[in-house]
């Protein structure tokens, strides 16, 4: 099996991969980190190996000497003579679980993110210049939701999509529109190359008005109504569906940017596909791929909402949910 999962304990790496009996990892775009999920096979005959691995400990995820992504073990289930379950976090898992304070007035989005990064010890790749001023105060809210706050501040302001994302313990955030993602796989070591497009299993397509907003209302910090804004075609069409975007009083200026933003992300009917394919490790929630499946008509470049990874008998798929962006 071309992929491998290691164990860390301080300088010592323990490849762990012929005691496992499932592997699975997933990333979605509502939670920030990778999840990795494995069992380790339990047997107390003489001379089974002892199970290596315990709470805290790192695990590292390969393909063919390649780190995929690495992570904590924070939960372990030992039932009977069953095999060990583990589910493991990358080191978003620590801004997520962690609440802070935080003041900061008319610094960058990005220098906002990168003085986060630096107070929880999170190593940073890459982080792209966001030029969005933030004034606010963040209140005993959870880390990995401050992040998420001041990038959607910047995204409406700016109207351009970020990917945020840990690669090898390091904390990335790039344009969204940067990442498109595709590949090949092969069926067995040594084996043909094959386009990802090739072998689309189980499609399904999913088209819904829920989600749509053809309406905003900006209010400022007193509730008063800055402006609104509709597109009158999808309203007249679906009915009128508002939203209220409320920006603080020295930020009223970009009123009109935002309502205009927002109204392009949202005035649509939105879709909703999956579809099952051959593993590729560069499908990552948060990225895009290009798709096209003429059974149910699924045509166009789609956001990975969320996606999970499995590899078994040697075998790597995946299912990813893919959203119109």
């Amino acid at each position: 099996m071309a992929h491998e999962l290691w164990l860390i304990k301080g300088e010592t790496m323990t490849n762990i991969t012929p005691m496992l009996g499932t592997l699975t990892w997933r990333s979605n775009m509502d939670e920030l980190g990778d999840e990795i999920n494995f069992s380790i096979a339990f047997n107390d005959t003489n001379y089974f190996p002892v199970n290596p691995c315990d709470i805290g400990d790192m695990v590292a995820l390969y393909n063919n000497g390649k780190e995929i992504t690495r992570a904590i073990i924070v939960d372990e289930l030992k039932n009977g003579r069953s095999p060990i379950a583990y589910v493991a976090f990358d080191y978003a898992f620590y801004l997520n679980k962690s609440t802070a304070v935080y003041q900061f007035n008319k610094l960058s989005a990005d220098a906002c993110i990168k003085k986060i990064a630096k107070d929880f010890n999170i190593q940073i790749g890459n982080i792209v210049s966001i030029p969005k001023a933030i004034t606010k105060i963040f209140n005993d809210k959870k880390v990995s939701e401050i992040i998420k706050e001041i990038l959607t501040t910047a995204e409406q302001s700016l109207g351009v999509k970020y990917l945020m994302e840990m690669r090898q313990g390091k904390l990335y955030i790039e344009k969204q529109s940067d990442v498109i993602v595709t590949g090949t796989f092969q069926l067995f070591e040594g084996g043909p190359q094959y386009d990802i497009h090739s072998a689309l299993m189980n499609p399904s397509k999913r088209r819904s008005i829920t989600e749509m907003a053809n309406t905003i209302q900006v209010v400022g910090n007193n509730d008063k109504v800055v402006l609104t804004k509709s597109d009158n075609k999808m309203a007249e069409k679906f009915g009128r569906i508002t939203k209220v975007v409320k920006l603080d009083q020295n930020e009223k200026k970009s009123a009109k940017q935002v309502a205009e933003n927002e109204l392009k992300q949202l005035s649509k009917v939105s879709e909703e596909n999956s579809v099952d394919l051959m593993g590729h490790d560069d499908f990552r929630a948060g990225r895009l791929f290009a798709l096209e499946e003429p059974t149910t008509g699924i045509k166009g470049t789609f956001l990975i909402k969320d996606v999970l990874h499995t590899i078994s008998k040697g075998i790597h798929t995946m299912k990813p949910t893919l959203e119109v962006k």
